[in-house]
């Protein structure tokens, strides 16, 4: 009982381990094996299923065109964690009757079926089943109590499972997010190796900006001062901050290097990122002056009209409204138009507020990049 209790929490953070929990609570009853579906019966969808032992032939057989059986109703009343037993609802001489009998049950020669609802929102459930064979009979009182004892511990995992799946997702989400980001994020581990480089990163790379092996810029002095930063921070020091003219000498770009915390290198090392020490953002200006007009639209309900102006006023740097009519082909009089409407949407007084404002969406790349705007231009 102490190995099943093991395995079933386990399963809770490895769901590869659910099919050995279930053949060993199938073993402990003296049953054929089980199975863990998440599963919406009304829209007849298993979400994912956890198969311990029984034939995936008539598992298929059950998801294409048994989802609706004798057993399944009887379960959708029933409440989470209530053990309910086959036989219980159905006498085995009635269920020999059904197309779910003869599809599912009858080639793997089950008879009997101990069920338990481990989790339920809406029409959604998680279903626990451990079957037995007809030749053993009937579950019982033994069973009973061990199937009982069980639940709650079942219960607990699925449920810590759902949440460390969806920790998963957050924390996959958030590297997603990082990769969206207007500017340059660089990882960098105990050797000052660079152990994880974003797309913006990358990209001032390729521009000859910024160098990844080693972490350097394209300016000797630069580099020095770079190095001196990064040593700070693998150090324990405080790392810093420095600026660095574009490649191409058009502008500054401005870096910042951070120690990491042992609590934010652990988030890195669950993501597969493991000795990371510090990092590393790299601010490119222009590139936060790119804001894709989608990202207004969604954010405050403008029209496209609008987002086009708001984007314009932003990217020229509090431009002239005669300007930005000028580069938009409009007259000065519609883009004032389109100004007032603009700061009542977004709750700002004036061209200054409306910047500070949209410079937040800057930090997140306009979809498609650059071009964003320019197609916005050409409607």
């Amino acid at each position: 009982m102490e190995e099943i209790l093991d395995l079933i929490y386990d399963a809770g953070g490895d769901h590869k381990l659910w099919p050995a929990a279930l053949s060993g609570i199938a073993d402990l009853t003296r049953s054929e094996g089980g199975i863990l579906f998440g599963q919406s019966v009304a829209a007849e969808q298993v979400y994912f299923d956890f198969n311990g032992r029984l034939n995936q032939e008539c598992n298929r057989a059950y998801q294409e065109r048994h989802m609706q059986n004798p057993w399944s109703v009887a379960m959708e009343a029933q409440p989470v964690g209530q053990l309910v037993l086959s036989d219980e609802v159905l006498e085995l001489g009635r269920l020999r009757n059904s197309g779910f009998y003869d599809d599912v049950l009858r080639p793997q020669g089950i008879g009997h079926n101990a069920m338990i609802a481990l989790a339920a929102r809406d029409d959604f459930r998680v279903a626990f089943n451990i079957c037995r064979s007809e030749r053993n009979g009937e579950f019982g009182s033994v069973e009973r109590r061990i199937f009982e004892a069980l639940a709650p511990h079942l219960r607990r995992s699925v449920t810590l499972g759902f949440r460390l799946t969806a920790y998963r997702a957050l924390r996959d989400a958030a590297f997603e997010l990082v990769e969206q980001l207007a500017d340059g994020v660089v990882v960098v581990g105990h050797g000052a190796d660079v152990l994880y480089a974003n797309e913006m990163a990358r990209s001032l790379e390729a521009q000859g900006t910024l160098k990844l092996k080693p972490i350097s810029t394209w300016s000797a002095p630069h580099s020095r001062r770079l190095a001196g930063l990064v040593r700070s921070a693998l150090a324990g020091g405080a790392g810093g901050t420095m600026s660095v003219p574009s490649h191409d000498r058009s502008r500054l770009l401005s870096m910042v290097v951070a120690g990491l915390r042992s609590r934010e290198s652990s988030v890195l090392r669950e993501a597969h990122i493991r000795g990371a020490a510090c990092v590393l953002f790299v601010i490119d200006p222009l590139q936060r002056r790119v804001i894709g007009t989608q990202h207004l639209i969604d954010a405050y309900g403008l029209t496209r009209a609008e987002a086009r102006v708001a984007a314009s006023v932003f990217s020229g740097g509090l431009a002239s409204t005669s300007a930005s009519a000028s580069a938009l082909g409009l007259s000065a009089n519609t883009v004032k138009t389109h100004l007032r409407r603009i700061f009542a949407k977004t709750g700002t007084k004036g061209q200054g507020e409306l910047a500070a404002l949209l410079a937040a969406l800057g930090m997140v790349k306009a979809q498609g990049g650059r071009g964003d705007n320019a197609d916005e231009r050409k409607h």
